[in-house]
């Protein structure tokens, strides 16, 4: 047994002691979560020193179904692809957990968030490292049963329970999609194991599916074509893409260490992470690349303009991580897979850390004085220089992570010079965007309150985040931007460590050059436009980027109720199926199975006692009478026919008939055990004596 089987297991026994036994832990279950999360980063790290230097780990457990040809092995499978996203579950997750293990105490039910965070990071686990697509559809359940469960954490809330089922639903019905795309699959290739179809996906490419065969016409779409777009259906959900991203703000209502978690870790990383595993297939489906660009696109660009218009902090970092994902998904619709995973671990790191930042800053600040002051003198203080050349720096990260390398590469899948000028247009625009926003988000979570000595005197207290102040934002924004660094420079290595996981790419896609392309002084330029832009129209309360007319104003209308996708929804599908249950419920569950269960007790009844009056009173009762008048005759002509006193004699003569025979049987027995000793004692004999011979005879 491979050891790095305890990376999933270790998170499922911490979930089952936390389970079972959370009631008698009380405020001591982080005891279990934390070192069971921490053991398996550790794993984690050894994983992927492994994976480097020796290549891919299977490792095989047992066979959870065999009907016919169909096998579904629970196996686990660690190649680069893998082991780079489980440093980020990992790490992320226990880094969740040692916060929270201070931002919960008090919690009435600290010891069953502790049990349902190991089994999200379980899922999320046991999702990255499955080698088959029915497991990996099981995780993504679970993830989904997870996050309900935690995002409803605070149940007391209304709003937290809204949210709770609205992310629930939405996934729900794009999981749909997923489970298509599973059967689909093993229609198609006959497994569900995910390296033998990816091995087999070039040899199924003129396959095809007739959609409309069961209505008599012909429709034929090709089959990678169909899996491809219902995997995406199910990435929608899961990664929260336009138009299915409406349960990630909601999501906000959860506890900070579970936005952390949901965001950064697990939960919005599946489906990048999905589409880049199955990508040799997904490279078959040019038509559906094509949709998922657009998509990612759109959902880029659609999160980036609706996170200027928050006031909200976590609001503001929810359509964050809402446009950063449709980045990921539009690099995969263009072939671009290794980027998206440059971008998902970079993401990743840098949005738990704002998102922990967040959840601190937040917590510090005590209630002291009344919030309109305290909210007027943040809003007034001045920003320290550090921290704008802090932001300024954050602001040039996404040019590191979405420019660096070789970006000329990933247009060899559709090789038109249309592709490649939108794909410059949607990610400048995303560099554009995120300036802005990071520059206001970061600038009104950790700036210092100058307050004076007087005002601290009267309650008011600046906001210190512990976490991440003002004191070592310069330091911190250094350090950063030399990670970036770092990443660029090692952008070859990176591109040839993951290229075996990504199977045969057409044109040389992962042949990696080395140095700074000359575009990538255009990405720079956008960042820190925006970033200007930003700080300028801080300082200037009444500027504006643009003529303040009729159609700004209904743009900013637009942006700032997210386009009205959550009130259109709630138009033409919340509320026409709360109506058709509503129907359902009166006039077929109450005028239907109710009248009829009424009519039927009714008629029930009436044959009850139709049955009583007529069978059971005149016929059952009539027969037992006149058969009981029957044998009363009987005994009657029995009594005064047959004589008594003839029967009395043989009775007695039958009684001396038996002891005599008594008599003869005892003194026959004593003989009867002599001549039964006398057979066994000769069977015994014989026996032996047979026994012998056979020895004797083979000696």
């Amino acid at each position: 047994m491979s050891i790095y089987l305890f990376i999933p297991l270790l998170p499922l026994l911490a979930f089952l002691v936390l389970a079972l036994g959370g009631k008698s832990l009380g405020e001591s279950s982080h005891k279990v979560g934390v070192p069971a999360v921490g053991l398996t980063l550790a794993l984690s790290i050894g994983a992927f020193f492994s994976v480097a230097a020796s290549g891919p780990i299977s490792i095989p457990i047992y066979r959870l179904i065999e009907v016919g040809t169909l096998a579904v092995d629970v196996d686990l499978y660690v190649d680069q692809l893998t082991v780079l996203l489980l440093l980020l579950v990992t790490a992320g997750s226990f880094v969740v957990h040692v916060y929270s293990v201070r931002y919960m105490i008090g919690d009435p039910k600290y010891s069953r968030f502790f049990a349902v965070m190991a089994l999200f990071t379980f899922a999320m686990v046991m999702l990255v490292m499955s080698n088959n697509l029915l497991v990996t559809y099981m995780c993504w359940e679970v993830m989904g049963i997870c996050s309900y469960l935690l995002i409803s954490h605070w149940a007391h809330r209304e709003s937290a329970c809204t949210a709770a089922t609205k992310a629930f639903l939405v996934n729900a019905v794009a999981d749909v999609g997923l489970g298509f795309g599973v059967i689909l699959t093993l229609f198609t290739y006959g497994t569900l194991d995910i390296q033998d179809i990816l091995a087999a996906a070039a040899g199924a490419g003129g396959s095809g599916i007739n959609l409309l065969a069961w209505a008599g016409f012909e429709w034929m779409v090709e089959s990678n074509t169909l899996i491809t777009l219902c995997l995406l259906v199910g990435a929608l959900g899961k990664s929260a893409q336009f138009p299915l991203h409406v349960w990630l703000p909601f999501a906000m209502e959860a506890p900070t260490p579970v936005s952390a978690l949901i965001h950064a870790a697990t939960m919005v990383n599946a489906g990048p992470f999905l589409l880049v595993r199955l990508s040799p297939l997904v490279m078959l489906a040019p038509s559906a690349m094509t949709v998922i660009a657009i998509v990612g696109a759109v959902t880029a660009l659609f999160g980036g303009l609706v996170a200027l218009t928050q006031s909200d902090i976590k609001r503001l970092l929810a359509y964050s991580t809402i446009s950063h994902i449709g980045f990921m998904i539009f690099a995969c619709g263009v072939g671009a897979f290794v980027v998206a995973i440059f971008h998902l671990l970079a993401h990743g790191f840098l949005k738990g850390f704002l998102f922990l930042s967040t959840g601190d800053s937040l917590w510090s600040i005590t209630p002291h004085g009344s919030a309109e002051d305290g909210e007027e003198q943040r809003s007034t203080a001045p920003v320290a220089p550090s921290l704008l050349v802090g932001t300024l720096l954050l602001a040039c990260i996404p040019p590191l992570v979405l420019f660096s390398g070789t970006y000329e590469q990933m247009w060899n899948v559709h090789d038109l010079s249309s592709a490649r000028i939108a794909f410059w247009i949607i990610a400048l625009g995303t560099v554009f965007l995120t300036a802005m926003y990071t520059f206001r988000a970061v600038v009104s979570l950790f700036q210092q309150s100058m307050v004076r000595q007087d005002a601290a005197d009267s309650g008011l207290y600046a906001v210190r985040p512990r976490l991440f102040s003002t004191e070592h934002i310069l330091s911190v924004g250094l350090l950063t931007a030399l990670v970036g660094c770092l990443l660029v420079f090692l952008w070859s290595w990176f591109t040839a460590f993951l290229a075996p996981a990504l199977g045969a790419q057409p044109g040389g896609l992962l042949e990696p050059s080395g140095g700074f392309s000359p575009w990538l002084v255009a990405p720079f330029l956008a960042a820190a436009g925006g970033w200007s832009l930003a700080w300028y129209a801080r300082r200037r309360r009444g500027f504006a980027a643009v003529n303040r007319g009729e159609w700004t104003r209904t743009a900013y209308v637009l942006l700032l109720n997210k386009l009205y996708v959550d009130e259109i929804y709630d138009v033409c599908v919340v509320k026409p199926a709360i109506r058709f249950s509503k129907w359902l419920f009166y006039r077929v569950d109450v005028r239907g199975f109710d009248l009829w269960s009424r009519d039927l007790a009714g008629l029930s009844k009436d044959l009850a006692q139709w049955l009583d009056r007529t069978i059971e009173l005149q016929a059952v009762e009539r027969t037992v009478r006149q058969g009981a008048s029957g044998l009363v005759s009987l005994s009657r002509w029995m009594w005064r026919v047959i004589d008594l006193r003839g029967t009395d004699q043989a009775v007695q003569q039958l009684g001396r008939i038996n002891d005599e025979t008594g008599e003869v049987l005892q003194g026959i027995e004593p003989r009867t055990l002599q001549h039964n000793l006398v057979v066994v004692v000769v069977w015994l004999v014989l026996v032996i004596g047979l026994l012998y011979g056979l020895v004797y005879g083979t000696a």
